[in-house]
């Protein structure tokens, strides 16, 4: 395989990026934090970037100040770490799987469903390592959750339903960079950024729906084109059903996941999750009890509360390592920003259509739709 690296050598990685996470990132692996992992090289585009990494990285780090010429010394890394604004991410990732180099892309994969499969498919060509930073994966009430999914305790899930505002946004966050919060730089808003972690999540629970309805209006809380809050109902071809409310303007914390089996349910309220398990399957309650509601339908349940999650992206970054070593599956592999995008689009041109859309999307009528509103945006704004 392309860029294959032993066992006993650590990983020699450059980072494009240097915004608050890139920083998190590079600040972690240029002080040891990262097992069989060191950072090597780091692009610096401002002058404000490199007097941040000339004072707080080891001067055997390589300081660039553009892609190209961090491509000028492929010598001096094994991996690459993306962490810029996700519209560069395709361009970015995609030349560096050419080179032969493993990628750790930061969410989203980019702005359409389209650009992530080119993505996957490159990393396929190669046979590269091409993962994602999905952390939340990683948080132990998630694992629970999944576990408990898998066991069948609950039987068959019937029904779904998430509220999350959690990832409150002030006017002075939308305005920290031109590229946020519009068609033209982001793509999109809450759904395509804070809400991918919680879509994410959904899709590696639950799976992909076979159509989605989204209710967004946009700029509801914010002068400007794009979400800020969303409602998507999705249908699956097992008759599962799933509503998904997502905030960005709400003052109130909610973190709120409901799960309806036919054997039981799930709660999941912030770090607390309730499970509570029948005695019988209600499929066969319903049609042979001699009572009229749930007077004989027995439960039990158990309340697990679960403590803060502090080292995600140390965990990631270590997967990470150890997938581009043969030694662990990724957590989240890239391929997975394919779908979690397709949903994210979907949604978009749901709301923009009035209409359920179907998935597998359309990709060549979604990108019509996102010029057409980029053009919009374009001409409101000048």
């Amino acid at each position: 395989m392309m860029g294959q690296i032993k066992g006993t050598d650590r990983i020699r990685c450059a980072l494009i990026g240097t915004g608050g996470m890139g920083r998190k990132y590079a600040g972690m692996l240029n002080d040891g934090k990262i097992d069989g992992m060191c950072l090597t090289a780091v692009c610096c585009r401002s002058e404000e970037s490199k007097a941040w990494a000339s004072g707080q990285l080891s001067q055997k780090v390589l300081l660039c100040g553009s892609e190209e010429e961090l491509c000028q010394h492929q010598e001096a890394f094994d991996a690459v770490i993306i962490v810029t604004p996700h519209k560069l991410h395709p361009s970015m990732t995609i030349r560096a799987l050419s080179m032969g180099k493993h990628v750790m892309c930061d969410k989203p994969a980019g702005v359409t469903a389209a650009d992530a499969d080119a993505m996957q498919k490159e990393a396929e060509r190669t046979g590269l390592i091409y993962a994602q930073m999905c952390h939340q994966r990683t948080y132990a009430r998630h694992l629970k959750l999944k576990e408990i999914l898998e066991s069948g305790r609950i039987g068959h899930i019937s029904r779904v339903s998430l509220i999350s505002t959690q990832y409150f946004r002030t006017r002075f966050y939308h305005a920290s960079g031109s590229w946020r919060s519009s068609w033209s730089g982001e793509g999109g808003g809450l759904l395509i950024n804070q809400g991918h972690h919680i879509l994410d999540l959904w899709l590696w629970l639950f799976g992909v729906p076979e159509t989605v309805y989204a209710d967004i209006p946009f700029g509801k809380y914010n002068d400007f084109s794009v979400d800020d809050e969303a409602t998507l109902l999705m249908d699956y071809p097992d008759r599962m059903t799933g509503t998904v409310i997502l905030s960005t303007g709400e003052g109130g914390k909610t973190d709120r996941l409901e799960i309806s089996g036919t054997k039981g349910r799930i709660l999941l309220d912030g770090s607390v999750l309730t499970l509570t398990v029948f005695d019988v399957d209600t499929r066969d309650y319903a049609k042979t009890a001699a009572v009229t509601s749930r007077q004989e339908l027995l439960e039990t349940t158990e309340t697990c509360t679960f403590a803060q999650d502090e080292t995600p992206y140390e965990i990631m970054l270590e997967n990470f390592g150890k997938a581009v070593k043969g030694q662990a599956p990724l957590i989240a592999p890239g391929a997975d920003g394919v779908r979690t995008l397709s949903l994210i689009n979907a949604a978009y041109l749901s709301a923009w259509e009035g209409r359920k859309i179907g998935l597998p999307l359309d990709h060549a009528e979604y990108q019509r739709q996102l010029e057409a509103h980029m053009e919009a945006e374009k001409a409101g704004s000048a």
